[in-house]
């Protein structure tokens, strides 16, 4: 795999055209899209045709997570410069560490670019992910710690982890000695936030972000959104 500085940025046309078209055709609006490619400093490796997402702490390059765009390819995601390289810390952190009303705790790059692009651009929410449902004592300290800096902290794993979702959590609060830690269960009609459709996505960002719940149980919650309409 290539250093950072040799892949280049996402883009609508030319050679980085097949990763842009492969996130917005998972779900990410062309126009949320296009503000969170800078943010996210999102880039395309046009030779193994993967979406490439820049890992930085402190300011600091610390590698990158690469998803292949090809439903055929044998690994989903790689580690830049090395597997496991990442798990020093957490997708974005200094953006966790400057705080904000609500904290969402996914899985991997792709989860948390696709709630960042559920949350109002005006909206002061942060998502993060742990690259796995299994963190580090290292990845935990730095949760730990950016628990006080947001009035809510909510576990979002994948929807066949929530017993260890919930556990995470429980550690988290106990752990930072706040309440304010909840746990989120999407249900099983969507598996995970990155498979999760946008517009259902914005709701439930929504009502997390209005919640103090310990636990939110979408499958239950979104009636109280949509009124019980099926299928929303």
């Amino acid at each position: 795999m290539r250093s950072l500085d040799q892949l280049v940025t996402l883009a609508p046309t030319g050679i980085a055209a097949p990763g842009y078209d492969y996130l917005h055709g998972r779900g990410v609006p062309a126009d949320r899209l296009d503000a969170l490619i800078p943010e996210f400093d999102l880039r395309f490796d046009e030779q193994e045709r993967r979406v490439v997402f820049p890992v930085r702490a402190g300011g600091q390059e610390i590698g990158y997570a690469a998803r292949a765009i090809d439903a055929n390819q044998r690994k989903r995601w790689r580690d830049h410069p090395f597997e496991g390289a990442l798990r020093s810390t957490v997708y974005q952190a200094d953006r966790v560490l400057a705080g904000g009303d609500t904290l969402f705790i996914v899985e991997g790059p792709f989860d948390a670019l696709m709630v960042t692009s559920a949350i109002p651009p005006e909206g002061d929410s942060v998502a993060t992910a742990l690259f796995g449902s299994l963190p580090t004592e290292a990845q935990l300290a730095l949760v730990v710690s950016a628990v006080p800096l947001f009035r809510m902290v909510y576990m979002m794993l994948d929807a066949n982890v929530f017993g260890r979702c919930r556990r995470l959590a429980l550690y988290v609060a106990q752990a930072a000695g706040v309440p304010n830690v909840g746990a989120i269960n999407i249900g099983f009609e969507y598996r995970d936030p990155g498979a999760t459709r946008f517009e259902e996505l914005q709701r439930l960002v929504a009502f997390a972000s209005a919640s103090w719940a310990p636990e939110i149980h979408w499958m239950w919650e979104r009636r109280l959104v949509v009124g019980g309409a099926k299928g929303a």
